[in-house]
């Protein structure tokens, strides 16, 4: 089973559009072939984002349901506590907690639509790559 850390952008694209490739990982979740890892940290930042009034608009959910969406997510992935501090990507450190997460959580990938951290390309031998090119992945596991 794959074992993937999704950037707040990602789960956000699957808030907005359900048919979108985020959309598509969150049912490989859903669907038990992937183990969600997600960092307290990262809890933080995806309560905070979806919580703009733009994206509000958007996703259209407020107060509890907001909260409740967020305890739906929180169900089907699994919480690790990131050891290790990682200051790799000096452009925006704010994304160094995905780093950590996966190494934490030992994961194969990190799906990110972030050009900051989708340069890295692989990090400790974790790969970081985009939503489709996680789907093409999805696909040739499936297919295993």
């Amino acid at each position: 089973m794959l074992r993937v850390v999704l950037d707040t952008n990602v789960l956000v694209s699957a808030l907005i559009n359900p048919h979108g490739k985020p959309a598509q990982i969150m049912d490989g979740v859903l669907a038990g072939r992937i183990r969600l890892f997600v960092s307290p940290s990262i809890v933080t930042e995806l309560e905070r984002v979806l919580g703009y009034p733009k994206l509000m608009k958007r996703h259209g959910l407020e107060g509890d349901e907001l909260k409740q969406f967020v305890l739906d997510l929180l169900s089907v992935m699994i919480l690790v506590s990131a050891e290790e501090t990682i200051e790799l990507i000096a452009d925006d450190p704010s994304d160094n907690k995905y780093l950590s997460c996966a190494l934490a959580a030992r994961a194969d990938f990190i799906v990110s639509g972030d050009v900051h951290l989708l340069k890295l390309g692989e990090h400790r031998g974790i790969r970081v790559v985009s939503a489709a090119q996680f789907i093409d992945i999805m696909e040739v596991e499936e297919r295993t």
